[in-house]
């Protein structure tokens, strides 16, 4: 349990290492907006047994500390940058949820050299392009069922697992901040990337979908992985927005087959 300060904003942060002198690899996990580093606690243990792990709070999430006026998602990659540095980390592998992607692609771009690979998960980042916005203009987002429901998970998970949909939410509502900013402080803001910034773009990048995310829909997440060179795709079917949250043997199993390939 540690915090960065920076500017004013304190950013917070865990890490989870293993024992002895054996040297490992890091493993950091970048939330989405309906999250905090509270949101891995399904992967921290799964993966600890071979990374060690870093999880954080984005500015105005969890217990990160963030003033409305300086909440910028452009600096999400800047805060990134500060917990490594604190931790003396020169190179992580990255596993992004939803926001944390823009977090992951932007520090990737920016520090390719500290990046092993790149998880995206339900998200294209920053990434832009006209089909792209053409799938978002056309898509119709269905209203979840209250008081479980969310939109960043299957809109059918409360008929499944209705415990796992209310500690979603739970976890959600620890963002104190953020529900001052708000969706709209975080859509209006942030840079786009187009295909001509990710020609000479070498992080291998796996994009993970499903079939009932609402949010950022599958044929968008393949357009985006359509624009990083050699990245590969992954849908996992039967689940929403959250899919490392809602199925996450099938989640941590294809992002563990992937580090592998890339340590």
């Amino acid at each position: 349990m540690s915090f960065v300060a920076k500017d004013g904003v304190d950013i917070y942060y865990d890490t989870y290492r293993g024992e002895g002198e054996k040297s490992r690899s890091w493993l950091t996990f970048a939330h989405g907006a309906g999250g905090n580093a509270a949101s891995w606690w399904q992967q921290v243990p799964y993966f600890f047994d071979d990374y060690d792990i870093m999880t954080f709070d984005h500015r105005a999430f969890g217990r990160s500390r963030c003033r409305d006026e300086e909440f910028d998602p452009d600096l999400f990659a800047d805060d990134l940058r500060s917990v490594l540095d604190a931790e003396g980390i020169d190179r992580t592998a990255l596993c992004c949820q939803s926001m944390g992607g823009r977090t992951g692609l932007d520090f990737a771009l920016f520090e390719p050299d500290r990046v092993s690979a790149l998880v995206m998960s339900h998200t294209v980042g920053g990434l832009s392009s006209e089909a792209i916005d053409e799938v978002r203009r056309s898509h119709e987002r269905p209203q979840p069922t209250q008081p479980f429901g969310s939109w960043a998970v299957a809109l059918d998970l409360p008929e499944k697992n209705r415990a796992l949909s209310h500690l979603y939410n739970c976890i959600g509502a620890m963002n104190l901040d953020f529900s001052r900013v708000g969706l709209g402080g975080l859509r209006s803001r942030g840079k786009q990337i187009d295909s001509t910034e990710m020609v000479a773009f070498k992080t291998p990048t796996l994009f993970i979908t499903a079939d009932k995310d609402v949010v950022v829909p599958p044929r968008v997440v393949e357009i985006g992985a359509a624009m990083v060179p050699g990245a590969t795709l992954v849908n996992l079917g039967d689940a929403g927005h959250s899919s490392y949250f809602e199925i996450p043997d099938q989640f941590n199993r294809v992002v563990g087959e992937f580090l592998q390939l890339h340590q």
